[in-house]
């Protein structure tokens, strides 16, 4: 789905690690808070939201991902200069592995993958980490392979068909905690990395249980879903959509994996209900890096749909402790209608929205 790539910019010089400050990137104690990604690689769309939404400090966070054009581009991100010195903490989109594009929507590239695997790609991420503290963002959140149980993604664990996984499937786990230990080794260090499938009711195939492709709670610090008001073509109205991604089910019930019971409690698929019972169950934050409306013509999406804006909200509420990063951004996906910054002709739930989170979480 559009949500799972970073929309391509164009890539300037590489900002190497002699610049250094910035507010962006410093953490505080709550984790909870908005924030935006509108694909703009800056800061200054999302200060127009702020300023929307009642001050500075109504937004909290900003995402943008790291250009998975090849292992050069992953390991010296050329648009931190961009970011460096906004009001902003950063949430960073960190590939797995190259694409050949600055899109993670590409085929995997095996010998990459074993080579992550493996421990033999540890340099590249020790550099990024050492690029990100200089450049001020030493606290930043890493959503580190996002969306992996699709079969969109380079590092996905779902094969082409999405009737089942991958031969390397069984990659993504020492990966995931090669990063981690590699980033987390260098001096002055201190991301936060976000474990981050796709809601199973737009996403999943057999064999993928999610708990088994949890890397330890050694290396991650929130639990996350990404939960878009879209679960295929067949939906029966916007109530029964958000059922739907509550219990994480494809239409009329559907899911390709059961989750496993947490504390006796059941669930139908890796949905909303799920995130919120795992996270406890393992003493991580809960997040939402990617979460919007969708046209209806894309995914059975609900345009302007109110439902969804009003559970979705409630439920952050009752619910988020981790960043909440809304897609303000189009193409499938529909943006807020924000003065001076977006319009996605979506007026209300648009309204639910501000009055939501006027004044910030």
């Amino acid at each position: 789905m559009s949500s799972s790539a970073a929309p391509g910019s164009s890539s300037p010089a590489s900002s190497g690690t002699t610049s250094t400050g910035g507010t962006g990137g410093t953490g505080g104690t709550a984790a909870l808070g908005l924030g935006f990604y509108d694909g703009t690689s800056s800061p200054a769309g999302a200060e127009v939201a702020a300023t929307w939404l009642g001050s500075s400090a109504s937004v909290r966070y900003a995402q943008d991902f790291i250009d998975a054009t090849d292992w050069a581009h992953i390991d010296d991100p050329w648009q931190l200069s961009n970011w460096q010195g906004s009001p902003f903490e950063m949430v960073w989109g960190v590939p797995m592995l190259p694409c050949g594009a600055p899109s993670t929507q590409c085929a995997t590239n095996v010998a990459d993958y074993n080579l992550v695997a493996d421990g033999g790609a540890d340099s590249y991420y020790v550099a990024l980490a050492q690029r990100l503290v200089a450049a001020g963002f030493g606290s930043s959140y890493i959503r580190l392979g996002w969306e992996f149980n699709a079969d969109w993604m380079g590092w996905g664990i779902c094969n082409a068909a999405g009737t089942g996984l991958t031969s390397w499937a069984a990659d993504f786990v020492p990966a995931f905690q090669n990063i981690v230990t590699s980033m987390r080794g260098v001096a002055g260090a201190n991301f936060k990395f976000i474990w981050n499938p796709i809601d199973s009711a737009n996403s999943s195939c057999a064999g993928a249980s999610l708990e088994s492709f949890y890397p330890g709670d050694q290396y991650v610090d929130a639990v996350a879903l990404d939960a878009y008001d879209g679960i295929g073509t067949q939906t029966s109205g916007d109530a029964a959509r958000w059922t739907d991604i509550l219990n994480g089910v494809n239409a009329s019930g559907w899911t390709a994996v059961t989750p496993s019971a947490i504390n006796g409690q059941t669930f139908q698929g890796y949905g909303l209900t799920w995130l919120a019972a795992f996270a406890a169950e393992h003493g991580k934050e809960v997040s939402l890096p990617e979460w919007g409306l969708m046209s209806a013509g894309t995914d059975g999406g609900g345009d302007d749909d109110t439902t969804y804006m009003t559970d979705m909200t409630n439920w952050i509420k009752s619910n988020a402790s981790g960043p909440v990063l809304f897609w303000n951004y189009a193409g499938g996906t529909l943006p807020l209608d924000i003065p001076n910054y977006t319009n996605g002709n979506t007026p209300n739930a648009t309204a639910i929205f501000q009055a939501a989170f006027t004044g910030g979480l």
